[in-house]
C-alpha cells in the first residue's frame, strides 16, 4: 500500500516552477473542496454576481463569523481571536460587487432577525437581543464622524421623570429632570457595516479628518475580548469622551484607486483586514456582458428570483448558530472549546506557514517586505477559516482538511495581493 507523504503545495510549486506553472496552480487548487453548505451557497449567489465565486464564498464566513462572535473562540496561548471577518474587496467598475450586496442584504436581514429572536425561545424564554448584542445592517453613505459614531444630546427632558414624591429609580433615589442621551452611529452594536462605496471612506486621502477615519476602522477590528476595539472620542463643546462598542463585521467594496500600493504600505489598516484586489480582465468582462445580455427578457419566478433563497440561507445559518450554541452549552459555556484543534491540524499549519515564507523568499526586498506585514493576519485567518469550516460541517475538532479549506481561502487573498504588487 503507498503510504502519504506529507508534502507541501508550495514546496511542489517552487521545486516544478519552470515546469507548466499555471497548470500546478490549478491542480493544487482543485484539491480541495469547500464544505458543501458553502458550494451551494456559491453556486446560488453567483447566478445574481457573475463569475465572482470567491467574494460570493467570503460573504458566507464574514456572515458566519459575525453570528458566532460571542459564541466562538480561537484560542492562541493565552490569548483568543475571535471569528469575525473584515473583508475588503477591491475591483473593477461594473463587475457585480453592487449586485452581490443586493442579494446578501436580505439575507443578513433575515438571519439577524431569526437570531435577535432566538432568546425568545427554548425553556426558558427572555427578551430578544438588544443594544450593543442586537444584530443589524447598517450600510451608511456618509463618513462623519457623527454618522459613525453618533453623538450625546446633553441635558434632554427625562421620559420616566415625574413630579411629585413618585420620582424615584429603582433604588429610590430622585430620578433627574434632564438627562444626557446617546445617539448611536452606524458602528454602535452588532452585525454588518457594510460600505458599497468605500472609496468615499477617506481611508485612501491625505488629510487629518480621514486620519481620524483610518483610526476608527482599526480600532473595531481588534480583537473582542479586550477594551481596545472601543473608540473613544473626545467632545469638547461638552468636555465628555463618546465611547462606541463596535462589535460588527466590515463588508467593503470600491474600485482600485491609485496609489492603492502606497495606502496598503503606509495605513497599516488594510493588513487587519482580509483584503482581496483583483482587476477583471477585458476578456472575462466582455463574458459577463454577453451573459446578461443572454438573460435579458427572462423571467426567473418572482422579482429577482432571489426570495426563495434568502429564506434557505438565513434558515441555514440560523441552524448553524444553533449548534454552535447547544456546543458552548456541552462545553460550560468556554468559547475556546465549542471546537478545538487536532495533532494533525497543528502540524499542518506550520507546514503551511513554511511554505508561505518559502514562496515569498522567491521575491525581491520591496514586494517581500509588502507580504511579511500581512502574514501573521494571514496565518490567523487561516485558523478562523479552519474553524468556521469545521462548524459548517458539524465538526467539533478542527482536522488537516480543514487548515486546507483555510488555506485555500487565504491563498486567494494573498495570491490577489502578491499579483497587484508584482504587476
Amino acid at each position: 500500500m503507498v503510504e502519504d507523504l506529507e508534502v507541501d503545495e508550495w514546496e511542489l510549486y517552487e521545486a516544478l516552477e519552470k515546469m507548466q506553472n499555471v497548470d500546478i496552480e490549478i491542480e493544487r487548487r482543485s484539491a480541495v473542496t469547500m464544505p458543501k453548505v458553502v458550494e451551494r451557497w456559491t453556486e446560488v449567489v453567483t447566478q445574481f454576481s457573475l463569475y465572482n465565486d470567491y467574494p460570493a464564498q467570503m460573504a458566507f464566513f464574514v456572515t458566519l463569523g459575525q453570528l458566532l462572535k460571542d459564541k466562538l473562540r480561537v484560542p492562541v496561548g493565552r490569548l483568543s481571536l475571535d471569528p469575525r471577518i473584515h473583508y475588503c474587496w477591491i475591483q473593477t467598475a461594473r463587475s457585480g460587487k453592487t449586485t452581490m450586496f443586493d442579494f446578501l442584504s436580505p439575507v443578513w436581514n433575515r438571519t439577524f432577525t431569526l437570531v435577535n429572536e432566538h432568546p425568545l425561545k427554548g425553556e426558558n424564554p427572555r427578551g430578544p437581543l438588544n443594544g450593543v448584542n442586537e444584530f443589524n445592517l447598517q450600510n451608511p453613505d456618509a463618513f462623519t464622524d457623527q454618522a459613525l459614531l453618533g453623538t450625546i444630546k446633553m441635558g434632554q427632558p427625562n421620559p420616566d421623570w415625574v413630579r411629585g414624591e413618585e420620582n424615584l429609580d429603582i433604588d429610590g433615589n430622585p430620578m433627574p429632570e434632564e438627562i444626557d442621551i446617546n445617539i448611536n452611529g452606524a458602528l454602535f452594536g452588532s452585525g454588518i457595516i457594510a460600505f458599497d462605496e468605500f472609496e468615499h471612506s477617506g481611508i485612501f486621502k491625505e488629510t487629518q479628518h480621514k486620519q481620524d477615519t483610518v483610526m476608527m476602522f482599526q480600532k473595531f477590528m481588534n480583537r473582542l475580548d479586550s477594551d481596545t476595539h472601543l473608540i473613544k472620542k473626545r467632545l469638547t463643546e461638552w468636555g465628555k469622551d463618546l465611547v462606541v462598542d463596535c462589535q460588527r463585521s466590515l463588508w467593503a467594496t470600491t474600485l482600485p484607486p491609485q496609489g492603492l500600493e502606497k495606502v496598503i504600505l503606509t495605513k497599516g489598516v488594510f493588513q487587519r483586514m482580509w483584503l482581496y484586489v483583483r482587476d477583471v480582465p477585458e476578456s472575462l468582462r466582455s463574458q459577463m456582458e454577453e451573459d446578461y445580455i443572454d438573460m435579458i427578457g427572462e423571467i426567473v419566478e418572482d422579482e429577482d428570483g432571489s426570495a426563495t433563497y434568502h429564506e434557505e440561507f438565513s434558515e441555514m445559518l440560523y441552524s448553524t448558530y444553533q449548534w454552535v450554541q447547544e456546543r458552548l452549552v456541552a462545553v460550560d459555556g468556554d468559547k475556546r472549546k465549542v471546537v478545538y484543534f487536532t495533532p494533525d491540524a497543528q502540524k499542518r499549519l506550520k507546514t503551511v506557514w513554511k511554505g508561505m515564507r518559502k514562496y515569498m523568499n522567491s521575491f525581491d526586498d520591496n514586494i517581500y517586505e509588502a507580504l511579511n506585514t500581512f502574514l501573521m493576519n494571514m496565518i490567523n485567518n487561516i485558523c478562523i477559516a479552519a474553524a468556521l469550516c469545521a462548524i459548517t460541517e458539524r465538526s467539533e475538532t478542527i482536522t488537516a482538511k480543514h487548515i486546507n479549506q483555510g488555506r485555500q481561502l487565504t491563498d486567494e487573498s494573498f495570491d490577489s495581493i502578491t499579483t497587484w504588487f508584482t504587476d
